[in-house]
Order: structure tokens, then C-alpha cells, then sequence
């Protein structure tokens, strides 16, 4: 009996750990697609790839997209504007992760998803592009080309420290995070699954440690 119970648990425990796949993002992760292009590029010859982080600058907007798809996901990553002397710009800073991007939605500025608003005062914003539709406090969001819903609350940084970001995308449901603190969350989304882009909107910005890994509850 003891024998049949130790081996349960240790298939428990396989099983457990086999569904929980964890990865760390890498350069091969991505292409690159900026609003002046046609075709998609290499990450490397649009952004800088360095010291374990991607530094994403220039004068022409753009994205970096992830190769594959993901249902059922746990985002997480580290951001900051970028503050030093050659990076300065007058632009507002503005960018952005967006998620469950339809597999075979042609690449645009911007893509159909759901976008964590990254944005000085309203970073945790959720933005609804071309007709993604979710239930917010109970209520439906009004399907449209892009729709904000305003974030709970307002945790971010100050400028030139690391803000972490963690984004839970579950059968519909969706939680983002800031810092450790829940900043929006919505039910019933319209998208819920596809792939992942980091946002370049004329602000200077630096993002690390991105990692994704499959969940099954919450």
C-alpha cells in the first residue's frame, strides 16, 4: 500500500511539473517589425541586444513580436524608461506589452490584442485594439478600434528605476500587476491567447528578465 502511495505522489509531482513549463525569452524568440517596413526584420538590426536586456530606441515606431503563440500564460518582465544623455527625447513616454495576438493577424502598427498600457501616469491601463471586447467590473467594454479602461490603481516607479510587470492570461480572464500590486484585471476576454509584443512609441525604453510559463489556475 505505502508503495503504491509513494509512487502516486511522486507521478503527482511529474505530472505537476511537466504541466508548469517556465522559459526565459531569448533573441531567437523574436522578429522585428517597425512602422516604416513591409517585412519582418531581424530583432538585432532594429534593436540593441545587450547586457541581458533589450534596449528599444529610434525615430520610427515599431515592435518586437514573438515567434510563437501561448494560451493559458504567466508574463512577467522587468521595464524602465531610459533616462541617459543619448537616449533623451521630448517625446511623451509612451509603450506597451501586448498579448494574445491573433496568430495570423497581419502585422500592423498596431496589431489586433490586449495591450498593458506602459505610460507616464497611466501605466496599467488596459487598451482593447480592433474590436477585442472583455467584461471590466462586471460590465462589457464597448468593441472598438482602440479602447482604454482606465487601471485601478497607480503603482509605478520612478523614472530610471526597474518596474516589474506580471501579466496572467487565463481561459478569458486576465490580471496585470505592477510592482507586486494588482492594477487592473477583466473577464471574458474576446482574445485569449496568441502572441506576445514589446511596444516602441518614440520613448527610449529597456526592458529584461522576460519570462513566460503555462498555468492552469490562478
Amino acid at each position: 500500500m505505502f508503495q503504491k502511495t509513494a509512487f502516486a505522489l511522486v507521478l503527482l509531482f511529474f505530472l505537476n511539473s511537466c504541466s508548469v513549463h517556465q522559459k526565459s525569452l531569448s533573441l531567437n524568440d523574436w522578429y522585428a517589425f517597425t512602422k516604416k517596413s513591409t517585412e519582418r526584420q531581424q530583432p538585432s538590426e532594429v534593436y540593441n541586444f545587450s547586457d541581458n536586456m533589450i534596449r528599444m530606441y529610434g525615430e520610427t515606431n515599431g515592435y518586437l513580436m514573438t515567434k510563437k503563440s501561448y494560451t493559458n500564460f504567466e508574463l512577467s518582465l522587468k521595464y524602465r524608461w531610459n533616462i541617459e544623455e543619448k537616449f533623451k527625447t521630448k517625446s511623451k513616454k509612451n509603450s506597451g506589452v501586448m498579448y494574445n495576438i491573433p496568430a495570423d493577424y497581419p502585422d500592423k502598427i498596431w496589431p489586433k490584442g490586449i495591450q498593458f498600457q506602459i505610460k507616464e501616469n497611466t501605466t496599467g491601463d488596459f487598451i482593447f485594439l480592433d474590436q477585442v471586447t472583455a467584461k471590466v467590473n462586471g460590465k462589457l467594454v464597448e468593441a472598438g478600434a482602440s479602447v482604454t479602461s482606465p487601471k485601478f490603481s497607480e503603482n509605478e516607479k520612478p523614472y530610471g528605476e526597474w518596474n516589474s510587470v506580471v501579466i496572467k492570461s487565463l481561459n478569458g480572464k486576465i490580471t496585470q500587476y505592477l510592482n507586486g500590486k494588482l492594477v487592473n484585471e477583466c473577464t471574458e476576454a474576446s482574445s485569449n491567447e496568441g502572441r506576445i509584443s514589446l511596444n516602441y512609441e518614440g520613448a527610449p525604453i529597456d526592458f529584461k528578465n522576460i519570462v513566460i510559463k503555462n498555468i492552469s489556475k490562478e
